[in-house]
């Protein structure tokens, strides 16, 4: 293993793989945009798709073959941007050349992978961190904070709510790599909501799964998926459709002295309080809502001009490269991208078997 002696004023040399609407959409404008960050190369077995990505952001090498760049390249982190089967082997082949590695959402297709990832990670002396992105919007951070501080009261549940646009290229496509994850689409859907569950309410354990079919496509055994969920904060349930007219995820918190319906895509977060049943209290209410709608979107609007507004991929990835620089813990650790993975094996299991085998409506 190449022995990794951090310079202060050295910038971080970092190499991405799989050069998709992912690498180009936000991990390479999220790199680009830190300080003291350098992308050296990138790799993609489409090497025309990576010549192409490398021109685009004007990055001096590409390469095909990922053996390849290890051996050529000085780096100091990989940023592993694949589709979810290949997470695992190159993700540990760059730690043996003593890589950082970050690596998208799920870590892996299973608990066998995630050990074998975590094992290499503390073998090799280096950081593993897992793209659990939404963690780090600006509103659910701030929901996170309020729910720590007591401020909507004693923690009674949460909704999350996963759709996809049902008119989605990755619905249409039967030939689209999702299809092929172990609970098909769910199985990259689902990472996004377990991993905001278990923020919130702690280890999770699935209770019930719920699963049935409305599309007639036969690629996908099921398209509407419902669970119930346990943590040691509390319950909740998860949905993720693949029938709605647009792409949304929310959050809704429920406590004893408020509520917080959460829209990070949106960067909204509207509080709604304990009000009276006569009209003059409900209309109030109803005035404050739409005036904090406003006032969110309104921010929002003005931070995005002035340049200040960023999404949970750059807070995530500045976070991990601080951890590199500073030697600390990186923002999301192997063992939580493992629990997420084993919570998502629980869930999809139920789907294809016992007993949710039985849920399941063709």
């Amino acid at each position: 293993m190449r022995e990794k002696r951090m310079r202060a004023k050295k910038p971080v040399q970092v190499a991405i793989v799989g050069c998709g609407q992912v690498a180009q959409g936000f991990h390479i404008p999220s790199l680009l945009k830190i300080n003291n960050v350098k992308i050296v190369a990138l790799c993609d077995k489409n090497e025309e798709l990576a010549r192409g990505v490398a021109t685009r952001f004007d990055i001096n090498r590409h390469y095909a073959d990922f053996s390849e760049m290890l051996k050529k390249e000085e780096l100091d982190m990989v940023d592993i941007c694949t589709t979810q089967k290949t997470h695992a082997s190159l993700s540990i082949q760059a730690m043996e050349a003593g890589c950082h590695i970050l690596v998208e959402k799920p870590m892996a297709l299973g608990i066998k992978e995630s050990d074998e990832m975590v094992s290499a990670s503390k073998e090799n002396q280096v950081k593993l961190c897992v793209v659990h992105n939404e963690l780090f919007s600006p509103v659910m951070m701030k929901a996170k904070s309020m729910v720590s501080e007591g401020s909507i009261g004693d923690l009674l549940g949460i909704h999350i709510i996963y759709s996809k646009r049902k008119d989605d290229d990755w619905i249409l496509n039967k030939e689209h790599w999702c299809h092929k994850l172990p609970g098909g689409i769910f199985g990259d859907t689902l990472p996004h909501v377990i991993y905001l569950a278990a923020w919130f309410l702690g280890d999770l354990s699935p209770k019930e799964v719920y699963a049935r079919k409305l599309s007639k496509y036969d690629w996908m055994a099921a398209d509407e998926l419902t669970a119930v969920i346990e943590g040691k904060n509390g319950m909740g349930t998860i949905t993720s459709s693949c029938n709605w007219h647009k792409s949304t995820l929310i959050l809704q918190i429920f406590g004893t002295k408020m509520s917080l319906h959460v829209d990070p895509w949106n960067s909204v977060m509207i509080r709604y309080g304990v009000v009276g049943q006569s009209r003059l209290p409900r209309g109030l209410k109803n005035l404050s809502q739409s005036f904090q709608q406003f006032a969110c979107t309104a921010s929002t609007a003005l931070n995005v001009i002035l340049g200040r507004h960023h999404n949970g991929h750059y807070t995530l990835i500045r976070r991990f490269i601080e951890s590199i620089q500073n030697a600390t813990e990186p923002p999301v650790t192997g063992d939580e991208g493992r629990e997420v993975v084993r919570v998502l094996q629980e869930i999809t299991g139920l789907i294809g078997g016992h007993p949710g085998k039985d849920r399941l409506k063709e």
